[in-house]
C-alpha cells in the first residue's frame, strides 16, 4: 500500500476540514451575492424575471463549488478502494509454492499451525483466500466435534483470516460519505449532555470507530488511533424549544 491505513483516514480529515472552509466561504458568498440581488431589485436596478434568474445563476454557482470542494474527499476514498482492488487482485505469482505442497500433502494440521499460516500471510490476499477456504474443509477436530470459526474449543483460539480487501474499501466508504455528509451540514450531533469542542473532533471519533471494524494489514498498528485522532469533549447547550 501506497499509505497505511491510519494516513488514508488523516488524509480524508484533512481533505473534509479544507472543504469545510471552502463551503463556509461559499455559503457567506452566496448569502451576500443574494442580498446584492435583492437591493438591485429594490432599488429598480433589476427587474423581477432578471432576479429570478440571478438567483437560479448563484444557486448553480454556490453547488457546483460545493460539489467541487467535497470532491477531493471522494478522490481520497477511490485511492483507497484501488489500493484494495489490487490487493484482491488475483495473482498467481502471489501463492507460496511451499505452502501449497503442505496443504496438498494430505498432512493433517494442527489449529496452532493454521494459526501460523494465517499470521503468516495475513498481507497476501490470495493466500488468505486459499486458507480460508482449505481450513473450512480441513480444520482440525477435537474429540470428534468440528471446530467452529470464531469460537474456542479446550483453549484454542480459531483462526481468523485477514479481512477481505472489498470489505475494507466497503467500510472506508462509508467513513468518506459521512465525512463529505457532515462537511456540508452545519448542525453536529452531540453525545449525551455533552458536545464535541469542534467538528475535528467529531470527525475523529467516526474515524475511530471506522478503524475499530478494520483490521490491521502487514505490520499496520492500531493501537495508537487514540493519540491519531484525539477527541475533545465540552457540555453541550441546552435545547431551547
Amino acid at each position: 500500500m501506497q499509505k497505511s491505513t491510519i494516513e488514508y483516514y488523516k488524509a480524508a480529515i484533512r481533505q473534509a476540514q479544507s472543504a469545510r472552509e471552502g463551503i463556509e466561504r461559499t455559503k457567506a458568498d452566496y448569502e451576500h451575492s443574494c442580498v446584492l440581488a435583492k437591493n438591485a431589485l429594490d432599488a429598480g436596478l433589476l427587474g423581477e424575471q432578471g432576479y429570478k434568474q440571478q438567483l437560479v445563476e448563484l444557486e448553480h454557482d454556490r453547488d457546483c463549488r460545493i460539489e467541487g470542494a467535497l470532491c477531493r474527499i471522494d478522490e481520497v476514498s477511490a485511492e483507497y478502494a484501488a489500493e484494495m482492488a489490487e490487493l484482491g487482485r488475483l495473482d498467481g505469482g502471489r501463492i507460496d509454492d511451499g505452502v501449497m505442497k503442505l496443504l496438498n500433502s494430505g498432512l493433517q494440521l494442527t489449529n496452532e499451525d493454521w494459526q501460523e499460516l494465517a499470521d503468516t500471510y495475513k498481507d497476501n490476499y490470495v493466500m488468505t483466500r486459499i486458507l480460508r477456504e482449505r481450513y473450512s474443509t480441513n480444520r482440525p477436530k477435537s474429540e470428534g466435534d468440528g471446530f467452529t470459526l470464531g469460537q474456542k474449543n479446550n483453549g484454542l483460539t480459531f483462526v481468523q483470516f485477514g479481512q477481505l480487501p472489498q470489505d475494507r474499501a466497503e467500510n472506508f466508504s462509508r467513513f468518506t460519505k459521512l465525512l463529505r455528509y457532515n462537511a456540508v451540514n452545519d448542525s453536529m450531533p452531540n453525545e449525551g449532555q455533552m458536545a464535541y469542542a469542534s467538528r475535528g473532533d467529531y470527525w475523529n471519533h467516526c474515524a475511530k470507530e471506522s478503524i475499530s471494524r478494520m483490521k490491521p494489514f502487514g505490520d499496520e498498528d492500531f493501537g495508537t488511533i487514540d493519540k491519531d485522532f484525539p477527541v475533545e469533549y465540552v457540555q453541550a447547550k441546552p435545547t431551547v424549544w
